[in-house]
């Protein structure tokens, strides 16, 4: 499995080794833009193989894809995901679409054409997927190797069909006799990244969090924002995201950018992370977290959310309790400390080119 090159890459501002690396074709399905960014840079940019994802309804016609069961079979779901522009150019099934927010191509694949294509892995990012593509890869005239990629706190149930597993969160359940690695999800880290000389921001807290205004999950983590909000009228509270109050925020740089104008960024989100995009990237790019910490115990970002130093930890405290952390932690000095301290510790924590080649390990190994 695997056809050996010889790249030279530049990731992360490091140039990797040379080295005979394989190539490998992957399959994999779009759980979200973040995800998929993380297995491009990983399959296509580190091992020089090529990503595919599905296109087309037959997808969904042949029982394979299923991630329009979570919600009931939406035909807009369906088109947000196996959707066929009028402006979609095929090659004899293959779909070269331009994702504007990472600045690359995606190879989407028809379901025909992936029959014929040399497929050597197929990866499944959630659990509706693990049954039906572990399926496909019995289908393939190739038998391509399954991986199931875990980025939530999902459970693994001894009985489904799963020998390969790629954990960016911390697995719940049973995992012994299974081929497994931890990792973190990579991001471009010459977008996310401190400002290059230090600027002491505005007095802004920006939050991320998808839906935080609308979903029920955050039932008390929205009137705790909005009351802050109300305690500390001199200070720009805003949320960005699906559904968000202020607005969608499309595109790594842009939210790379807006990261770096926040003196903090919130993160109290109920349930906290499986990974958390999110959270990774405004460690990375040295921006301070206001966190409950609870959210985050046994997760795989706890280490990186240490209170007073690279995050203020709010768990269990009033209003006036809060206001008086943010202002005491926003003084210059202690301030530029919590944010060399942010960057320092995600990159102690977080290093992608030596999960790169433990990943390339990982996948010469597959069973």
């Amino acid at each position: 499995m695997g056809r050996g090159s010889e790249r030279v890459g530049d990731w992360g501002g490091i140039t990797a080794l040379l080295y005979n690396e394989p190539m490998y074709t992957v399959f994999a399905d779009q759980h979200h833009f973040g995800l998929y960014n993380s297995l491009k840079l990983l399959f296509e940019d580190r091992l020089g193989g090529t990503l595919y994802r599905p296109i087309g309804r037959e997808w969904l016609d042949a029982g394979y894809w299923r991630i329009a069961e979570i919600y009931n079979n939406h035909p807009t779901t369906i088109a947000q995901y196996l959707g066929i522009h009028d402006d979609y150019v095929s090659e004899d099934g293959v779909y070269n679409i331009w994702e504007n927010g990472h600045k690359f191509f995606q190879h989407a694949i028809t379901l025909d054409r992936f029959m014929r294509e040399p497929i050597d892995i197929v990866i499944a990012s959630v659990p509706e997927h693990v049954e039906s593509f572990a399926r496909l890869c019995a289908t393939h005239p190739n038998h391509p190797k399954f991986i199931y990629q875990i980025g939530n706190s999902w459970n693994i149930d001894g009985s489904l069909p799963v020998k390969n597993i790629m954990a960016s969160a911390r697995m719940g359940g049973m995992s012994i006799g299974l081929h497994t690695i931890e990792y973190h999800q990579e991001f471009d880290t010459k977008i996310f990244k401190p400002r290059v000389e230090f600027s002491y921001p505005d007095n802004n807290i920006f939050s991320f969090i998808n839906c935080l205004n609308t979903a029920s999950i955050y039932a008390h983590d929205w009137p705790l924002f909005t009351g802050l909000e109300s305690a500390m009228p001199d200070w720009k509270w805003q949320t960005f995201g699906g559904s968000c109050r202020d607005g969608e925020m499309n595109g790594q740089q842009a939210v790379a950018d807006k990261m770096r104008e926040a003196k903090f960024v919130w993160h109290v989100k109920a349930g906290g992370d499986g990974y958390g995009h999110v959270l990774h990237s405004a460690i990375a790019c040295g921006r301070p977290l206001i966190v409950k910490k609870s959210y985050y115990m046994g997760k795989l970002a706890e280490p990186l959310l240490i209170d007073g130093v690279t995050c203020i930890d709010i768990d269990g405290l009033s209003i006036p309790q809060i206001v008086n952390k943010i202002v005491d932690n926003s003084k210059l000095d202690r301030y530029l400390a919590m944010c060399q301290a942010a960057h320092q510790t995600f990159a102690h924590y977080v290093d992608f080119n030596a999960e790169g080649e433990a990943l390339k390990q990982f996948m010469q190994n597959l069973v």
